[in-house]
């Protein structure tokens, strides 16, 4: 009787220690919550796909300020916005990471003969172009060319779609993209103080801004 009492409580045991431990490869508390603004999102999330197939926790990034309240793990965004983040109390400050400077293009999908902003302003057509502080340095560029209609916009689709669009690099979709005399974003990544997984969302800034995080931003912006 012993022997058939102890050959039925070994697999019950082996079950209750399967059910306790979590899975190898999977995370035992959730994602990584990342808050990325637009200019950044989708390089962040290229990079966010080689972390996991890395082994890394699984990242869910979000567009928006990033001074909006939340738990937010990681912030990326552009230089000035990172700035506000790290002095309003929002990210830690010794955890700042640099990882790329995106440039500025004029996108046109149906192409056309284009070369400069100074072209489209004489033109008088309606430029789109991204809003928000990242864009401080594009609007100062517009500004210097005179009287021009804009419309400025955080939705990368209407970026895209745009006739005319004045975006960073890693907003541009599919068509000609012109080189513009705007000098570039720089984009930098930090771990948010209310941060819930602290060791987790270190590691994923140090890997933005490690030479393989660089290279797939690099990658994604130039697509």
């Amino acid at each position: 009787m012993r022997s058939s009492v102890s050959r039925l409580r070994t697999p019950v045991v082996a079950i209750v220690l399967t059910l306790l431990l979590p899975a190898a490869g999977f995370p035992a508390e959730g994602s990584l919550h990342v808050r990325s603004s637009a200019v950044s999102t989708p390089c962040v999330e290229a990079v966010g796909r080689a972390w996991e197939g890395r082994g890394g926790r699984s990242v869910d990034v979000e567009t928006g300020a990033l001074r909006d309240a939340g738990d937010w793990d990681v912030l990326v965004g552009s230089g000035v916005e990172l700035t506000r983040a790290l002095e309003g109390g929002d990210a830690i400050i010794d955890s700042y990471v640099g990882i790329a400077d995106i440039p500025w293009v004029l996108h046109l999908p149906s192409g056309g003969d284009v070369r400069s902003l100074s072209d489209v302003v004489a033109s008088g057509v309606e430029i789109t172009m991204l809003a928000g502080p990242a864009a401080y340095e594009a609007r100062r560029a517009l500004a210097r060319e005179g009287t021009i209609s804009v419309r400025e916009t955080t939705d990368a689709a209407s970026l895209r779609s745009a006739p005319v669009a004045l975006v960073p690099l890693s907003l541009a979709g599919s068509g000609r993209q012109v080189e513009v005399d705007v000098p570039p974003i720089p984009v930098g990544a930090a771990v948010g103080v209310r941060t819930r997984h602290s060791e987790d969302a270190a590691a994923f800034v140090r890997y933005l801004g490690s030479e393989a995080g660089q290279q797939v931003f690099a990658a994604c912006s130039a697509q």
